[in-house]
């Protein structure tokens, strides 16, 4: 099967939380990767992006950055969209709104919403400030991207899941115990989007969601909220996703994204890629694409990731 019959969008995401380039980099990298094929960006704007308001302190408009003179400015923000548009790209915006979220909790303001005090990367869900935040988040961010299809909201290693004593609680009394705890967030998080933005199509990252049991996740009704993007970075040697996680999803999604890797993801100390690994990766990716994609109703497309830290 030719490889670009794997779904209709081929798009490179923009890990802008590490070294985020210059907008006369970008100027020449957009209309690069479309002449290679690319459809779309994934744009990981993360504390770069221009938050106004009381989210100001988080992004690109914060005294830190301001002092720094790091990006981005709301008119560079504006810029990169529209190098983007000048290229034929579309944009797909990634808003974390679970784990990963150093960018917004290593701020005193939020600080009591941590799932752990001495960790900065997940939120707690069960904490009466973290809806209120997530939903300004991503208002913010669709404010800035209004003619979007997709938004990507993470949902992703949760690692501090079900760890603080409500939490733990909440854990304790459901029949589906940490799994519960978590559908119950993202779910909130997805209907609050389609309530309000009812046009949107909402992507979430998949490794939270490949050991729960298919009848807990048709229980919550994922398959009517979100969009899972199934990603696995690992060589050929070490690949392993297998029949039953896409047999799963084909149960209960009914359109499925995948993710490959072509930088990151192999080492927090890494400064250069290791191309023949990353080579290796997308042609197991081939592979895993050719046995089991078929049993996708809707496959959409792939995800190039290019972690920056």
């Amino acid at each position: 099967m030719d490889s670009l019959s794997f779904g209709s969008h081929r798009l490179i995401h923009l890990d802008l939380k590490g070294a985020p380039p210059k907008l006369s980099y970008l100027e020449k990298f957009f209309p690069f990767v479309k002449d290679i094929g690319a459809t779309g960006l994934l744009i990981e704007w993360e504390d770069t992006f221009p938050y106004t308001k009381e989210l100001i302190q988080i992004g690109g408009l914060s005294h830190s950055a301001q002092v720094s003179n790091a990006p981005y400015s709301i008119e560079e923000a504006r810029q990169i969209l529209e190098l983007a548009a000048d290229s034929g790209l579309m944009v797909i915006p990634l808003v974390q709104t679970f784990g990963h979220m150093e960018f917004v909790l290593k701020h005193e303001q939020w600080r009591s919403l941590r799932e752990i005090e001495a960790y900065p990367s997940s939120m707690c869900p069960s904490n009466s400030g973290t809806m209120p935040l997530i939903r300004n988040l991503v208002k913010q961010i669709l404010g800035f991207h209004p003619d979007i299809q997709y938004l990507h909201i993470g949902a992703d290693e949760v690692w501090h899941l079900g760890s603080c004593p409500t939490c733990t609680k909440r854990v304790q009394s459901s029949k589906h115990g940490k799994a519960a705890l978590y559908l119950e967030h993202v779910t909130e998080v997805a209907q609050y989007i389609k309530e309000n933005y009812p046009n949107l199509k909402i992507i979430i990252w998949d490794d939270m969601l490949r050991n729960i049991d298919e009848s807990v996740l048709q229980e919550y009704y994922l398959g009517n909220l979100v969009e899972p993007m199934i990603w696995h970075y690992n060589n050929a040697e070490t690949f392993q996703l297998g029949g039953a996680v896409w047999e799963k999803y084909s149960n209960v999604f009914t359109n499925v994204w995948g993710a490959t890797a072509f930088k990151g993801a192999t080492s927090s100390c890494q400064i250069l890629p290791v191309n023949k690994y990353h080579v290796s990766n997308h042609e197991a990716w081939l592979s895993e694409l050719g046995m089991h994609v078929g049993k996708i109703l809707n496959f959409r497309g792939i995800t190039f990731t290019g972690w920056s830290r």
